[in-house]
């Protein structure tokens, strides 16, 4: 059977679908339940609670309940974020790294995913790990990298993943390294969360 160049009509059912769909989706966003939660949220935020702060980060990162606003995002999960909340860091931390309601700084990115990594936050973790491999932030140094995704790997698929394609990368002799920094690594988080 030949091919036949698509009918005009068979474009438009297509664009119809993908607007439907979009604004179904947004719509979901913004039901009376989410602007509640919203509402609630953004209520605790405001008079401090670092939980609901980070929430709220959440809420405007992914325009639930509001519209979406990356700066708005970014102040919640700052105002968290210094109140040593871990997830709000690690969000802090992506903020930066990718540039979303303040400027791009890998640099800062890092040093607000390991506050988070500090804290036993397993996907922080994976974050500087990727830091470390690709020398994004930090300094290149793929036995950190292998060591953090070591630690994250206990609880973490993505960072059993990482830490196995990297292990493929590195020398027999690294890889021993990366494993004896990761005990260093459990031990420094784990007197960190104890002196909290």
């Amino acid at each position: 059977m030949p091919l036949t160049t698509p009918r005009p009509w068979l474009f438009a059912v297509l664009l119809a679908v993908l607007v439907f769909l979009s604004s179904s989706a947004f719509a979901d966003r913004m039901t009376p339940v989410a602007v509640k939660q919203f509402e609630d949220t953004k209520a605790k935020a405001e008079i401090g609670d670092p939980n609901a702060q980070d929430w709220l980060a959440v809420f405007y990162a992914r325009g639930w309940g509001v519209a979406k606003d990356e700066v708005e995002a970014f102040k919640w999960y700052r105002k968290a974020a210094e109140q040593g909340h871990a997830n709000a860091q690690n969000g802090l931390g992506i903020c930066y790294f990718n540039g979303e309601g303040v400027a791009k700084d890998m640099v800062e990115g890092a040093k607000w995913y390991r506050k988070a990594a500090d804290q036993g936050r397993t996907d922080a973790q994976i974050n500087l790990g990727v830091c470390y491999w690709f020398g994004e932030g930090v300094a290149k140094d793929m036995v950190e990298a292998y060591a953090y995704f070591i630690t994250a790997s206990i609880k973490d698929k993505q960072a059993r993943h990482n830490r196995d394609t990297l292990r493929k990368e590195l020398s027999s002799s690294a890889v021993f390294r990366g494993n004896q920094r990761a005990k260093e690594l459990q031990k420094e988080i784990d007197a960190k969360i104890a002196a909290k």
